[in-house]
């Protein structure tokens, strides 16, 4: 199931679930006794729980198998200072500036289960945050590292809620590529499973960055 239909669905069940629970507490004589009193309560938080999840959810791109999520590519613009450019699956090319002599992308991912997996409801990602790194420590200590980030914040962050309150049928896991090397003209595409993601060199500034790297 895609996320546009799980969000529909998960928000059209979880508002006739809030509606329906108001519906019996606006109305008492439906309220036979304190056990079907706490199944509606029950029904209401279930229900906003559910339209919580179908808010985040909206924000967050499927995962299916392997799959590129986005390419970067990399432009030195002095001593350590590189002009970064990512382009993401489905979002516009972001440009910025980063420092240091490695790269390295954070990602959230949102798995689920229970109700949600026999939905078929596919785990989620969402790109964080692009970041460069010094490679001696001394550097890393003392020179000021620069980060773009990739997402603005929620009003209710269900990734942050779970890894805080450990709620029900999701799972929240943070991933990030190994840091990468820079090279001037180098690319590289950013591919994601559900278990984690993985950087590729793909063009020949990159292979070779990358082997000199690993000598």
């Amino acid at each position: 199931m895609s996320h546009l239909l799980a969000t529909i669905v998960l928000a059209t069940l979880g508002a006739i679930l809030v509606v329906a629970g108001l519906l019996f507490f606006l109305r008492p004589r439906w309220l036979l006794d304190w056990l079907k009193g706490m199944a509606i309560l029950g029904a209401i938080l279930f229900g906003l729980y559910t339209l919580v999840i179908a808010v985040n959810i909206a924000e967050y791109q499927s995962v299916e198998g392997m799959q590129t999520v986005a390419a970067i590519s990399t432009e030195r613009q002095g001593d350590q200072f590189w002009r970064v450019t990512m382009h993401p699956a489905n979002a516009k090319p972001v440009t910025n500036s980063l420092r240091g002599d490695q790269w390295q992308v954070d990602a959230r991912i949102i798995r689920f289960s229970g109700p949600l997996s026999w939905l078929g409801v596919a785990p989620g990602y969402r790109l964080e945050r692009l970041s460069g790194r010094f490679t001696t420590l001394e550097q890393e200590r003392a020179e000021t590292r620069l980060a773009i980030d990739l997402n603005g914040k929620s009003w209710l962050d269900l990734w942050e809620l779970d890894r805080k309150f450990d709620l029900p049928f999701i799972e929240a896991v943070h991933r990030n590529v190994t840091f990468m090397p820079m090279r001037d003209g180098a690319m590289f595409d950013v591919r994601l499973s559900a278990s984690g993601l993985v950087a590729v060199p793909v063009n020949e500034e990159a292979r070779e960055a990358v082997q000199l790297w690993g000598q």
